[in-house]
């Protein structure tokens, strides 16, 4: 590479760094444009024939990051055994950048992100690190360096292997419908049940009876795809079990993409909210030291993806009521039973653009006695609720696109731990005392707002949910895997 085109990827360079910084002094989301692929000057990279070889072997094995070899590699090089020449040069070195920008930050473009998936990376382009790479003798290092340095990522990448495994050889045979099967029950369709969960769980292994060792299978299976673990299979249970096999591919394969999109490392303490599975994690020194469950937003009301950092805790906070929710369920509900704003602490409110409805604090108002708030596009937030039974759903998806926390109390003493005027007893105190108070935080909490569908658990069994904003679906159609053999299913 010439000195110039290194300069001009410095000031490249230079350029994103100066407009992030303007972004954050301006206290706006820090969502940079991601441009599209590099350009790609295949004259400009030289590989020996050594390295010609090396590169050509590890995009033959893309698809071992959920990736697609047939982006990377004409047909001739994709076949057992085929050696690239020095014909091959141009189209090897051509995939090889286009490879090292998709595994590092992903297939999408800027253009191709919907509003609402906040979560994005940086601009890459890997031409100067290809670069560097070859002259220090360190291209397959560098290469093996690229994809996410995640645990999470090289879960679901031990787990896609697994589950493509399990496609090839023909997957799992469907359940058959029928009544709910219990301890005791026998017959043809517990012999199926046996055979289904084994599939995922060799220990499943047993008699084609339901024993309890099949009701313990059964647990564990509902617990990996986030059911009432009651070990009973019923009709929720059954279609879990009934998803084929290359779905679960799928399903892995879009998780592996969007953790493409994260920061290369993420703040050491931090909350994350999986509004996939409806779960908020309080994380120090990068270890959960705080887990609940959560009601993130119901379909058509998706709680978006995004980073920010909470600044305040407001205790006894009052709901200003958003237009549409009043004008759409409110309103309508006052209409047909007059005085039930006021009696479920409503009042009207002049604002500088007229009026509208705002609930007063308290144990019933729709926010509960905790509120977490933190800058972002969406007005959304983290909060308590009254109505505790939604945490007892199976499927968690509920909420206007706020996140509905379980346990708000623990994470609000957790959160104002440093600030030794917020003792957990001035906390309860204040709480108690009915009074609206905002608590700046010592210092501000990164909040992670992710969508997980498929996740390791402590066991490193996979964990799937059931993609309930279609969001799966949606990043796949977008980066061209869905549906397509080539791309989802593993190379014999």
């Amino acid at each position: 590479m010439t000195m110039s085109k290194v300069r001009a990827g410095q000031r490249k360079f230079r350029s994103a760094v100066l407009a992030l910084a303007a972004v954050l002094a301006s206290g706006a989301p820090a969502v940079l444009a991601q441009p599209a692929a590099p350009a790609l000057a295949p004259q400009a990279v030289q590989l020996s024939p050594e390295q010609l070889i090396a590169a050509a072997d590890l995009l033959a094995r893309a698809d071992e990051h959920g990736l697609s070899p047939a982006a990377y590699l004409p047909a001739r090089l994709r076949e057992p055994g085929a050696l690239p020449g020095p014909e091959d040069h141009a189209a090897v070195v051509a995939g090889l950048l286009r490879y090292a920008r998709d595994v590092h930050v992903g297939r999408m473009d800027a253009s191709e992100f919907p509003k609402i998936w906040q979560l994005r990376p940086d601009p890459y382009d890997p031409t100067g690190e290809l670069s560097r790479a070859l002259a220090s003798g360190r291209l397959e290092p560098w290469l093996e360096s690229l994809a996410p340095r995640y645990s999470g990522y090289a879960a679901l990448k031990k787990g896609l292997t697994k589950y493509r495994q399990i496609a090839a050889n023909g997957g799992w045979t469907a359940i058959p419908e029928g009544p709910d099967l219990a301890l005791g029950a026998s017959g043809p369709r517990v012999a199926a049940l046996r055979a289904r969960l084994v599939a995922e769980d060799p220990a499943a292994h047993g008699p084609a009876v339901f024993d309890t060792s099949l009701q313990q299978a059964v647990v564990r299976a509902q617990k990996r795809y986030g059911m009432k673990p009651d070990g009973i299979v019923g009709k929720p249970t059954l279609a879990a079990l009934n998803v084929p096999a290359e779905q679960r591919v799928q399903q892995i394969v879009a998780n592996m993409e969007r953790w493409r999109w994260m920061p290369q490392k993420m703040p050491a303490t931090r909350v994350q909210v999986n509004s996939g599975a409806a779960i908020v994690t309080l994380f120090r020194d990068d270890k959960p030291v705080l887990s609940m469950k959560a009601v993130s937003g119901k379909p058509g009301d998706e709680t978006p993806m995004l980073v920010s950092e909470i600044h305040s805790v407001v205790l006894n906070p009052p709901w200003n009521v958003p237009t549409s929710i009043a004008s759409e369920e409110l309103w309508p509900k006052e209409r047909k039973n007059p005085g039930y704003l006021e009696r479920a602490g409503y009042r009207v409110i002049s604002t500088e653009g007229g009026s509208r409805l705002q609930q007063r604090p308290g144990p019933d108002s729709a926010l509960g006695l905790y509120k977490f708030d933190f800058e972002n596009p969406f007005a959304v937030y983290l909060h308590d609720t009254p109505a505790k039974t939604g945490f007892e759903r199976v499927a968690r998806q509920a909420s206007h696109g706020c996140v509905r926390i379980e346990k708000p109390a623990e994470l609000a003493r957790a959160l104002l731990a440093g600030d030794p005027k917020w003792t957990p007893e001035a906390i309860a105190d204040a709480v108690a005392g009915g009074e609206t108070q905002r608590v700046r935080l010592p210092s501000g909490v990164p909040v992670y707002i992710l969508y997980w569908t498929a996740f390791a658990g402590a066991d490193g069994q996979m964990n799937f949910r059931t993609d309930p904003y279609g969001w799966d679906k949606l990043l796949l159609q977008k980066v061209g895997a869905l549906g397509s053999g080539k791309q989802v299913v593993a190379r014999n």
